[in-house]
C-alpha cells in the first residue's frame, strides 16, 4: 500500500486488532514452556537474547491432580520436672479443583498419650473424644522397625474440599525416663514434604539444676549417631532453665531429606542429684516422687541371656541383637555371674552346669560364641525359658544364701512361638514353675 491510501484504524478495527495481538500473547506464553513448582504451573516467556524471564500477567492454575500441600508443622514442646507437654500444629492447603484425601500422621513414644485432637476445616471445627487406648487401638500403628513396646503412629485422613484448608491440632503427654545417666525427650519430624515453615521449639525447666544437655544429630531409622546438632538449631541454657530451637529453611530440609521424613529430634539432658532424698512434685492432688540416687555401690548380679536365633531373626535383627549383647558384657564386673542360651527349633547352652564369673578368658569366650551365632529354624520359647529358669535356679541353689544376689534373665524376640508351647500364658505359667520348682 501507498502511503496515500492509509487511512485511520476505526474503533472497531482497533478492537479486533488488540484481539489478535492477546491471542499472539497467549501462543507465545504457550511456546514458552512450563515448570512445576509446588503444585502449580509457572509460565515462561522467550526473550530475544534466547534467555527465559517470568510473565508479568500470566494466570496460574494448579494441577488438578496435585495432593494437598502442607505450608506448616510447628511442634512446641514444654518441659517441667520431667514431665512432658508437646502440642503438634499442621496446616494442609488443598488447591486443587476437585476435593483430596489430606492425611496427617504423627509418631510419638509409646509411652506418651494423647489428650486432645482437634481439626479444622474451613470453618467447622471437629473436637475429638479422648478414649481409652483399647478402644482405639485400630486408629494406630505400631512400629516394626523399633518394636512394639518404643513408637505408635497416629494416622487421621480427612477429606478436604477443594481450595480450603484444615488446621490439625495434636497434643499428647509424656513422664520422661531416665536412662542411661541421661533423660531422653525425642520428637518426630517426618511431615512427608517439604514445608515452608517447620518449627521444633522446646522449653525446658528443671529447678533442681540442668547439669547436661545436647541435641543429638537427626536419627531415621533407629541408628544411633554422633555429631552436631541437626542445622539451624539454636541452644539458649541458663542453670534451670533451657530454650531449643529447631527451624530449617526449605533448602537445608532438602539437604536432610528430599522425601521431607527428616527423622527423630532428640534432646538429652539430667539434672543436679545431690539432694539425698530426690525431689517432690505436687500438682493437682497428685504428686510425683523424682528419686535417682547416685554412688551407689554394685551388687552382685546373676545374669542368664536367652537369645532367639530362630530364622526370623536373619539380617539387621540378628546384628543389632549382637551388638547389644557386646555392649552389656562389656558392662559386666568381676562380681558377676553369667551365661548364655541361645533358641531356634532347638535350645543350645554355652556352658553346661551353671554360670561362671566374669573374667578375661569368659568374656573372650563369650564374644566368640555370640560371633557365631547363626539364625535358622522356627521358635521354640517355651523350652528356651524353661531352660534357662532351671539353670539359673540351679545356680542359687547351689550359692550361699547369705550372700545379696540379684538375679535375672534377660530375654530377647523378635516374634511369637511357632514350636513345642504356643500360648504366651501357658509359657508363663510354665516359666514359674520351672522357677519355683
Amino acid at each position: 500500500c501507498c502511503p496515500q491510501s492509509q487511512t485511520a484504524a476505526t474503533p472497531t478495527q482497533r478492537n479486533m486488532f488488540a484481539l489478535l495481538l492477546l491471542g499472539t500473547c497467549c501462543l507465545t506464553l504457550g511456546a514458552g514452556g512450563a515448570q512445576a513448582d509446588t503444585g502449580y504451573n509457572t509460565i515462561y516467556l522467550p526473550r530475544p537474547d534466547g534467555q527465559q524471564r517470568p510473565a508479568r500477567q500470566a494466570i496460574i492454575l494448579p494441577r488438578p491432580d496435585s495432593k494437598p500441600h502442607m505450608t506448616d508443622f510447628i511442634v512446641k514442646s514444654t518441659v517441667f520436672s520431667r514431665y512432658a507437654f508437646t502440642a503438634v500444629s499442621c496446616t494442609m492447603v488443598n488447591r486443587a479443583l476437585r476435593a483430596k484425601d489430606a492425611i496427617f500422621k504423627m509418631q510419638f513414644p509409646a509411652s506418651a498419650f494423647i489428650s486432645n485432637f482437634t481439626m479444622i476445616i474451613g470453618n467447622k471445627v471437629h473436637q475429638s473424644e479422648v478414649s481409652g487406648k483399647a478402644k482405639i487401638s485400630k486408629g494406630k500403628e505400631y512400629s516394626g522397625k523399633n518394636g512394639e513396646s518404643e513408637v505408635e503412629i497416629f494416622t487421621v485422613t480427612a477429606n478436604l474440599p477443594a481450595r480450603t484448608k484444615v488446621l490439625f491440632l495434636l497434643t499428647y503427654e509424656e513422664l520422661l525416663e531416665r536412662r542411661l545417666g541421661k533423660y531422653t525427650h525425642v520428637i518426630s519430624v517426618r511431615p512427608n514434604q517439604i514445608v515452608p515453615k517447620l518449627l521444633v521449639e522446646i522449653h525446658l525447666t528443671e529447678n533442681s539444676g540442668i547439669t547436661f544437655l545436647e541435641v543429638a544429630p537427626l536419627r531415621n531409622n533407629y541408628h544411633s549417631a554422633t555429631g552436631p546438632p541437626p542445622p539451624s538449631t539454636k541452644i539458649n541454657r541458663a542453670k534451670t532453665s533451657a530454650h531449643v530451637k529447631f527451624r530449617p529453611t526449605v533448602r537445608q530440609q532438602v539437604g536432610i531429606a528430599e522425601n521431607g521424613v527428616l527423622g527423630d529430634f532428640i534432646l538429652r539432658y539430667d539434672v543436679n542429684r545431690e539432694l539425698g532424698a530426690g525431689e517432690i512434685q505436687v500438682q493437682n492432688g497428685y504428686f510425683v516422687h523424682y528419686f535417682a540416687p547416685k554412688d551407689l555401690p554394685a551388687v552382685p548380679k546373676n545374669v542368664v541371656f536367652v537369645i532367639d536365633t530362630s530364622a526370623s531373626m536373619l539380617g539387621h535383627k540378628i546384628k543389632q541383637t549382637k551388638d547389644a549383647l557386646f555392649t552389656i558384657l562389656n558392662d559386666l564386673r568381676p562380681i558377676d555371674h553369667f551365661n548364655i542360651i541361645n533358641f531356634s527349633g532347638r535350645v543350645k547352652v554355652w556352658k553346661h552346669g551353671g554360670l561362671v564369673p566374669v573374667t578375661r578368658d569368659t568374656l573372650r569366650d563369650a564374644r566368640k560364641y555370640i560371633f557365631l551365632m547363626s539364625p535358622s529354624g522356627g521358635t521354640n520359647i517355651n523350652d528356651a525359658m524353661e531352660t534357662g529358669s532351671e539353670l539359673l535356679k540351679g545356680y542359687i541353689d547351689r550359692q550361699d544364701k547369705t550372700l545379696r544376689r540379684v538375679s535375672l534373665i534377660i530375654f530377647v524376640t523378635d516374634g511369637r512361638p511357632t514350636i513345642s508351647v504356643v500360648q504366651p500364658r501357658q509359657i508363663l505359667s510354665n516359666t514359674r514353675k520351672a522357677i519355683e520348682q
